[in-house]
């Protein structure tokens, strides 16, 4: 018999734990160990950046995504749970499929095949954030978003922790089937789920996206997501190599470091969900800006293991309350008749964001160095403050329908 969604809350965050916890394994690949992976292999800061960035693009595209899941279920499946198989599995696939590959002599294979697996890996997401969306309350979207983005982080800390050890005693090969098995394991959850029934209209509701658009503090905030992004990933892309160029950590060092500061994310996305939501997003984002910028700024001074430690868990915790306040914002602008379409053009902002500062941090580095590219990163984030101060009102501006 399958389970009801809507009326199972402590099973639908299991198979949403899930879901962002392999996420979690596939970014620490995507913006941590591709890196040094590529540099292993020879390959050039530049097209390490470009790898992250076109790697990174089908999350551009989640819209399209959206409207899919939005407006085409498959039977009694529904309009989300198929697109959350689909897209496990084959991104499970193609994980695999990196294996043989050697990115110095083969560069394009290895980058058309983890693009393809982002594709997939985006869609499962997309759906899964609409899935979100149907099955949560607005007055528990900061404890569900603390379930997602907790469980991702736990991914982040796992696979960080790990993966050094497993790469310098096994070899890269052992990630890949890593990150493909826990790709797979949500599959059984997902075929003895049902999600909440959802009257599609025939003709797709374009006035409802006309509406949304329509209103200046969804611009406003889609250029915050912009500019904070651009700000976050200059630093985010580069701080592997950084630790690993400019202060000669090795591999498994990186990892232990990196993991510090993802239970420290941890930490920060657990407790701010509840905390956060009694408070306004306009005060929630600016106080996680005010802490990110300054945080930024201090990793750019770090000068042995002792202080990379203590930025990172200071940047880690920051970093959490800004990615949850951030969420939080979004599903407010959300209309349930578009709320995947809607919300996916949200993180496919941030996204783009995060794929602008991944290139703009890999020039800034070539150019200028490490240390002055981190600088950048915090005035840039810092400089979103000028948006937050004309943010009023979000959780008011679709009341619920």
């Amino acid at each position: 018999m399958k389970k009801e969604l809507s009326k199972h809350q402590n099973f639908r965050y299991l198979i949403f734990g899930m879901i962002y916890l392999h996420q979690g394994f596939i970014e620490v690949f995507m913006y941590i160990y591709m890196a040094l992976y590529l540099l292993s292999f020879g390959v050039s800061i530049l097209y390490i950046g470009l790898s992250i960035a076109i790697g990174t693009a089908p999350w551009i595209i989640k819209p399209i995504y959206g409207i899919l899941s939005d407006r085409k279920g498959i039977g009694k499946w529904g309009r989300r749970l198929p697109y959350m198989l689909v897209g496990s599995f084959f991104a499970a696939i193609l994980f695999f499929m990196l294996i043989p590959v050697d990115p110095s002599t083969g560069w394009i294979v290895f980058v058309s095949i983890i693009t393809l697996a982002n594709f997939f890996n985006a869609f499962c997401d997309t759906a899964t954030d609409g899935l979100i969306v149907d099955t949560t309350e607005p007055e528990k979207r900061g404890a569900a978003q603390s379930v997602c983005w907790g469980s991702k982080f736990v991914g982040y800390v796992t696979a960080a922790l790990l993966v050094g050890f497993m790469i310098e005693i096994i070899g890269w090969g052992l990630y890949f089937i890593f990150m493909g098995f826990f790709l797979l394991m949500p599959i059984p959850l997902l075929l003895i789920s049902q999600e909440p029934s959802y009257d599609v209209s025939e003709k797709f509701p374009m006035q409802d996206i006309k509406d949304t658009f329509k209103e200046k503090l969804v611009w406003l905030v889609l250029i915050f997501f912009i500019v904070a992004g651009i700000g976050l990933n200059i630093i985010l892309s580069m701080l592997p190599l950084f630790f690993t160029l400019e202060l000669n950590f090795n591999l498994s060092l990186v990892g232990i470091i990196m993991s510090v500061g993802y239970v420290s994310f941890l930490i920060g996305c657990i407790i701010s969900g509840p905390i956060l939501d009694k408070l306004s997003r306009r005060t929630s984002i600016t106080v996680s800006i005010i802490f990110l910028s300054i945080i930024i700024f201090l990793v750019s001074l770090t000068l042995n293991i002792l202080m990379a430690i203590i930025f990172m868990v200071l940047a880690g915790l920051s970093w959490g309350i800004f990615q949850i306040a951030q969420m939080m914002l979004s599903m407010d602008l959300c209309k349930k008749s578009i709320s995947a379409t809607i919300y996916s053009c949200y993180m496919s902002v941030i996204n783009l964001g995060g794929t602008l500062g991944t290139i703009i941090g890999a020039l800034l580095v070539i150019t200028y160095g490490f240390r002055i590219a981190f600088i950048v990163a915090a005035f840039v984030a810092l400089s979103s403050l000028i948006l937050v101060y004309f943010m009023k009102g979000t959780e008011d501006l679709f009341p619920e329908e």
